[in-house]
């Protein structure tokens, strides 16, 4: 019946190619972009259950992302994450063809409205949201005070990084030093290392007097050392390689998005002036912005942000307008002689000093 049908004999199946794909590349030592691709083959199983590569066209990569949408919380799905969906099936498709599942790649659908910029709070817009922090401490119940506390000071780290929420979400005090600053030695620039998408780097925060809020959560978390129920109790210090955005157990804290959403409801921040829905990687899109504003070459941010200079020149053109001047990145041989002297560095002390001598 195959025959006269003209389907190919002894066909591979789809399913056992994305199963060796997964066996593959499901590591925790592979970069975080590999282990979301693994994630997205396995949504693929059971829809490409009985089905041949021999059936993969066009068409059926389209049922592909019909399917993903119907079968997602919403359901729908933006332009933007079907694109992501189709440069991750790309991936699977390139390896396939690698190891003979496939005699050669389909193309792929085009995807139609996609989103060209993304959401971001403007300088007015991210007043109002710094000026209104302290009432939403102040005016929370005892419950989730601290929660808030968090909150506030991992917003305005996260502003003034760029780094991703999955990057914060890892994070850990060993990751926090110094390097040195040629425009004003008395205070040195803070770099934070981070694994994300593209593996390792290390990001230049906007403005060295991040460390003071990162000293803010430090102070939260010696505290947390005369909490019998809390994981470092007894202890004389904050473990160095302990998480910096954790509860005052210890676990590491998934998402700040439920609280940051009410935030944004509270000051009518929901919307950008487009219609698009912020998230809270709007702060992520407002560091680019700002930067791009400020005259930061482009290449310097994509690098600084773990992305490429199309991706920022695609999402963020509107803001390139405004002459680009100042660079961002500091001489290579300070930056390695005091990542020696501070990865070498157990006591988080130097987090405190640096604190205070840094201008509120």
């Amino acid at each position: 019946v195959k025959s006269l049908s003209g389907v190919t004999l002894n066909g591979k199946r789809i399913s056992l190619g994305l199963k060796s794909y997964i066996d593959q590349f499901d590591s925790p030592s592979v970069a975080l972009s590999i282990r979301y691709k693994v994630q997205f083959a396995k949504r693929l199983l059971p829809i490409f259950d009985g089905k041949y590569f021999d059936d993969l066209d066009t068409a059926l990569i389209s049922k592909m992302i019909t399917e993903l949408t119907k079968r997602s919380k919403k359901p729908t799905l933006s332009p933007n994450s079907i694109k992501r969906n189709l440069t991750d099936f790309r991936h699977f498709l390139q390896w396939s063809l690698d190891n003979v599942y496939l005699k050669e790649i389909p193309r792929l659908p085009k995807v139609a409205g996609e989103q060209a910029r993304r959401p971001h709070f403007t300088r007015q817009e991210w007043s109002l949201i710094h000026d209104h922090l302290g009432k939403y401490i102040k005016e929370s119940p005892n419950s989730v005070k601290r929660d808030r506390r968090l909150l506030a000071l991992y917003i305005n780290i996260m502003i003034r990084t760029g780094i991703r929420v999955g990057e914060a979400r890892e994070l850990k005090w060993q990751d926090v030093r110094s390097v040195p600053s040629k425009d004003n030695p008395d205070t040195p620039n803070i770099v934070l290392s981070v694994k994300g998408k593209t593996g390792f780097r290390d990001v230049v925060c906007r403005t060295p007097k991040v460390i003071k809020y990162i000293n803010q959560i430090l102070k939260y978390r010696q505290q947390d050392t005369m909490e019998p129920e809390s994981e470092i109790y007894g202890q004389d210090s904050v473990p160095n390689d302990s998480f910096i955005f954790c509860n005052s157990k210890g676990r590491k804290i998934g998402s700040f998005k439920r609280s940051f959403n009410t935030l944004l409801r509270e000051l009518n921040l929901v919307k950008d002036t487009h219609g698009l829905n912020r998230t809270i990687y709007s702060l992520r899109h407002t560091y680019a912005t700002s930067r791009i504003e400020a005259g930061v070459d482009i290449y310097l941010i994509a690098n600084n942000m773990g992305t490429s200079v199309a991706m920022i020149e695609k999402f963020y053109g509107h803001s390139t307008n405004v002459a680009m001047a100042d660079e961002l990145a500091k001489p290579q041989k300070a930056i390695v002689k005091n990542q020696v002297n501070h990865i070498t560095q157990n006591d988080l002390a130097w987090i405190t000093e640096l604190s205070q001598k840094t201008g509120a």
